[in-house]
């Protein structure tokens, strides 16, 4: 055996390895954020939060480790689909983690809270599906059974079911004065965060499916449709049969996308509606004028998500079923009115945005409002994700049948495992710190959409703690005049 597929075979051990003992020990920091939170132990909270910069160096070891698999030679299919599979699983594994830091962050602003004994007793309760849901993620990776990880899915159902119950517990609790409006919104996060972290242990049984049987996420419908051809002889399969076939695939992997989509977005207005309920309640039984005050902008905070979320569920829909009017954009104005849109934003976060020159005489063919957005959401998820009294910055270069607008921050950066998930809807990065700041998760889906009905393309480069440069790339029509 040669010197190459030696050291690769043993890079593709000790990614499994790794990950599996990755796997593991993040069901033990569930169950140990569990006793912390339960306890109000802020030293074991402390000590958990600490230990999330070990996971991180794991997990960028692992990361490393199957980028040198990748670059070592042609791989066969099975180990291309580890590697693939190894990659997704890392991610899920690390942010999974992360969740278990931000419930052990949670019990420091818990201190002094007396949640009902049923609260409480739901949180352990959803603390031990999590850590079940995550050991069998590791079972079923470690013996790379897919019935084992197919069946993550409907444990992960019970999960919902104990967060649905959950939420509507501190809503109660809320409502018979045992908590303060944050002390509730602190809870219902916590009960999030668990649910997040099932989800992370079904995403990573889905990668270990797709790593032993071959079927990408989702595409089991699809897969059952050309496998279930009906085998009896005297049936002529030909040209026009296999459309039909690819036809009823596709619908069923519409309906599957439609489903997927359907649930998600219940799960991003299932939390603020639930934190306005539970304001309103706290609102109303409020006697102390600042308490009113701070409530009231609470409540604002939480409608404000709400509307941002339908706005741009809105939009989408408008990009899905309305024509794009072709006419001569400048881009000088689309760029100036994006930053003009953001500008507010970035000031309330300290955030400079510097243009660079634009030809006057510089214009591609398309849809001012829908460039205007595209580049708007650019903006802001640049000023987003930067720090304070940092810059963004917006260049336009010009070549000979195109043009291509470039925003670029230096802030948290984007890891490499996200990248390519990065425009699709609802998936953050940091869930944590955009949903603080606002976001709603739609806003690269937007940009990918407005791209593709001008018929260019949307591309980013990232490095985490680095920062990120979004290019938006559009054809340039010379015959379209001003």
């Amino acid at each position: 055996m040669s010197e190459i597929p030696s050291t690769r075979h043993g890079h593709l051990d000790q990614i499994e390895t790794e990950l599996i003992s990755m796997a593991d020990d993040v069901a033990e920091r569930v169950a140990a954020v569990t006793s912390a939170m339960l306890d109000a132990d802020i030293e074991l909270a402390d000590a958990i939060i600490a230990a999330d910069d070990d996971m991180d160096l794991r997990s960028l070891r692992v990361e490393e480790q199957c980028v040198e698999v990748l670059v070592s030679g042609r791989l066969d299919d099975t180990d291309l689909r580890f590697v693939m599979s190894a990659l997704f699983i890392n991610g899920h594994v690390e942010r999974s983690a992360a969740l278990a830091s931000n419930i052990a962050k949670a019990v420091g602003r818990l201190q002094g809270a007396r949640p009902a004994d049923q609260v409480r007793d739901l949180i352990a309760r959803m603390s031990v599906q999590a850590q079940t849901l995550f050991r069998r993620a590791s079972e079923s990776l470690s013996a790379r059974d897919a019935s084992l990880a197919a069946s993550i899915v409907e444990l992960d159902d019970v999960l919902d079911d104990l967060h649905s119950t959950y939420i509507q517990t501190v809503i109660q609790d809320a409502r018979r004065g045992s908590l303060d409006a944050q002390q509730s919104m602190q809870l219902a996060l916590v009960g999030r965060f668990f649910e997040r972290i099932g989800d992370h242990a079904g995403n990573i049984g889905e990668r270990v499916r797709f790593m032993v049987d071959g079927l990408l996420p989702g595409s089991e419908a699809v897969a059952r449709d050309r496998i279930g051809v009906p085998s009896d002889p005297s049936v002529q399969v030909g040209a026009r049969g296999m459309a039909v076939i690819d036809s009823i695939a596709e619908e069923r992997r519409v309906d599957a996308i439609r489903r997927d989509f359907v649930a998600n977005v219940s799960h991003e207005l299932k939390t603020p509606i639930a934190a306005m309920s539970i304001l309103a309640e706290a609102l109303s039984a409020a006697d102390d004028d600042d308490d009113r005050d701070r409530l009231a902008e609470l409540l604002h905070r939480e409608s404000s998500r709400v509307e941002h979320v339908i706005d741009d569920l809105l939009e989408l829909t408008r990009l899905e079923d309305a024509p794009t009017a072709v006419l001569s954009v400048s881009m000088s104005d689309v760029v100036g009115r994006s930053a003009d849109a953001t500008a507010a934003f970035a000031k309330a976060n300290r955030v400079t945005i510097d243009v660079g020159p634009i030809p006057d005489d510089l214009h591609v063919p398309g849809d001012r409002r829908q460039l205007v957005r595209a580049l708007t959401n650019l903006l802001d998820n640049a000023v987003r994700y930067s720090d304070e009294n940092a810059k963004v910055v917006v260049s336009v270069d010009t070549f000979e049948t195109s043009v291509s607008v470039s925003v670029r921050d230096n802030g948290v950066g984007i890891p490499r495992v996200d990248l390519e998930r990065v425009f699709e809807r609802f998936y953050r990065v940091d869930r944590a710190r955009s949903r603080e700041t606002g976001g709603t998760g739609l806003g690269l889906s937007i940009v990918r959409h407005v791209a593709q009905l001008h018929g260019g393309r949307i591309l980013v480069e990232s490095k985490p703690g680095e920062g990120s440069t979004f290019t938006l790339e559009l054809p340039r029509d010379p015959e379209v005049t001003v």
